[in-house]
């Protein structure tokens, strides 16, 4: 990838509406290939099934239940809803080892390890039109995935959270939903539509807003909270060439994915927070610009697969918290402070109007240095996970009451 292309891919948050782990971070972008692939083995504290129903137009769906290995009876179970983009069971990441051979981590095996345990199943579904080829990578029948628009990825989780209450081995009555990015979107509304047995709700990367107003965001303010969380000197809203000279002598990756020439525009010497705002005015114009003509394939280049139809179904929603303030069960959002993709000022927001309500079944983990993807790497992973991930899986077993 050509230096500027990659660096438009990180200050404008190219990954709309959720580049979690669910796709690729700033964070793991930077780090070397010898970091990454500590540990990238998975444990054998689960025993994985596969899961296979139809959408309610026939589609065929996917699901996969993983669940700790030597459970005795039936068990609690985490949902697992997607950030937004074509995503598989097993959202598997490409790396190179330390000796330059190409690797594959399965990113839903750090959840599933994890939650195993904690005593507590594991459980997602390929979204449709979405499998894997033989490297574990995603492989996308875009005629089939074009369709899946908030609506119908709403009834196809609801499919499956029908076949999922059917197995013998899962405690239908103790599941918990956790949505990512996009996925925090969805799950309230999948809680409302059909609540039996869900007893909490786990928000990551809480997507506060609908699709017009993120994009908004995410090409104005979101890029500079991307040069914050790689420089934090840059927390004063400008960036000094003698700043990023520093950072980058500490450390020699940030140059690969950062070029100040390339930001400081009028050669100043310094970039400001306005002015990543005006370069990236452009491209912001032209997702606008896309989404008015219908314009898939420029969507489907640069805005992960997305269709017209899905941005258009969400273009003027209402604020998320609109539909969790219906909602009387337990729920947690765990966010970054730092994140491009989706703002903490919506987290905020959702905080006031639940105290304005009167209600105290909301609580927020905010992490002043997190990022969307709350600082995860596969290093991490080896380490059992960021604390934020950590604090999530065990806010889950507390809500279950495992172990």
């Amino acid at each position: 990838m050509k230096i500027r292309t990659l660096i438009l891919s990180l200050m404008a948050t190219l990954c709309l509406i959720g580049c979690s782990k669910d796709g690729s971070s700033s964070a793991e972008a930077k780090r070397s290939p010898e970091s990454q692939a500590a540990s990238a083995t998975p444990s054998t504290n689960v025993v994985d099934l596969f899961i296979r129903f139809s959408a309610s137009d026939g589609t065929p769906l996917e699901g996969k239940l993983s669940l700790p290995a030597g459970a005795q009876g039936r068990v609690p179970v985490v949902f697992r809803l997607h950030g937004a983009g074509p995503r598989t069971v097993d959202n598997a990441i490409q790396y190179r080892d330390a000796g330059g051979e190409l690797r594959v981590y399965r990113y839903y095996d750090f959840f599933s390890h994890e939650l195993a345990r904690r005593g507590v199943a594991f459980f997602r579904i390929s979204k449709r039109g979405c499998t894997s080829d033989s490297s574990g990578q995603p492989a996308i029948d875009r005629s089939v995935f074009s369709k899946a628009t908030p609506s119908v990825l709403l009834d196809d989780y609801a499919k499956a959270l029908d076949a999922l209450r059917q197995r013998t081995e899962i405690d239908a009555d103790r599941i918990v939903v956790l949505g990512s990015s996009e996925g925090t979107r969805l799950a309230p509304r999948l809680t409302t539509r059909s609540p039996k047995g869900i007893v909490g709700l786990v928000l990551m990367g809480y997507q506060s807003v609908n699709f017009r107003e993120t994009i908004v965001w995410q090409n104005t303010v979101g890029p500079w909270r991307n040069v914050q969380k790689l420089i934090p000197t840059a927390a004063d809203g400008q960036l000094t060439r003698a700043e990023y000279d520093a950072a980058v002598k500490t450390d020699p990756m940030l140059a690969r994915v950062l070029n100040f020439a390339f930001l400081d525009a009028d050669g100043d010497g310094t970039v400001t927070r306005e002015e990543l705002s005006r370069m990236n005015r452009k491209r912001h114009d032209a997702i606008l610009k896309a989404v008015d003509k219908r314009d898939d394939d420029f969507l489907w280049q640069y805005l992960l697969n997305l269709s017209s139809a899905y941005l258009l179904e969400d273009w003027n929603g209402e604020p998320t918290h609109v539909t969790l303030l219906k909602l009387d069960i337990p729920i947690a959002i765990f966010h970054g402070e730092l994140d491009g993709t989706a703002s903490i000022e919506g987290v905020r927001e959702a905080e006031t109007a639940f105290r304005a309500a009167g209600k105290t079944n909301l609580v927020v983990r905010a992490y002043p240095d997190g990022d969307h993807d709350l600082n995860w790497t596969i290093e991490a992973a080896s380490r059992g996970g960021p604390a934020p991930f950590q604090d999530a899986f065990d806010f889950v077993a507390g809500l279950v009451g495992s172990r």
